[in-house]
């Protein structure tokens, strides 16, 4: 008897320490897609309690000052200096759902 495995995107700008973490501490396998996105794969309750995990999260490169402060209030999320640059802290879900949202901000822009 098989469990049905589960994905779930890791975001780009993860450390890789956290990642691995992350796999460890919630019994997740690592997986690249053909277009060379990375998932982790495991349970569902693993992936539902991992996706609870706080995470930093590098923002991409691109957005205004504007487009990082209203995504970060919308969003139930911390704005964080580092040496790579700006980084997005809260759980991996509010992440993931706010760096879309920034990523969507940004196309908006870009394609008026």
């Amino acid at each position: 008897y098989m469990c049905a495995k589960h994905t779930m995107r890791v975001l780009s700008g993860m450390q890789p320490r956290q990642v691995d973490d992350m796999i460890t501490e919630y019994h997740l396998n690592m997986l690249q897609t053909d277009k060379g996105l990375l998932l982790f794969e495991g349970e569902l309750e693993d992936l539902r309690r991992a996706s609870k995990h706080v995470v930093d999260v590098t923002l991409p490169p691109g957005p205004t000052v504007s487009e990082i402060k209203e995504t970060v209030d919308k969003f139930n999320i911390e704005l964080k200096q580092s040496d790579d640059g700006p980084q997005f802290h809260g759980t991996l879900y509010d992440i993931n759902d706010a760096v879309n949202y920034l990523v969507d901000l940004m196309k908006e822009r870009l394609d008026f």
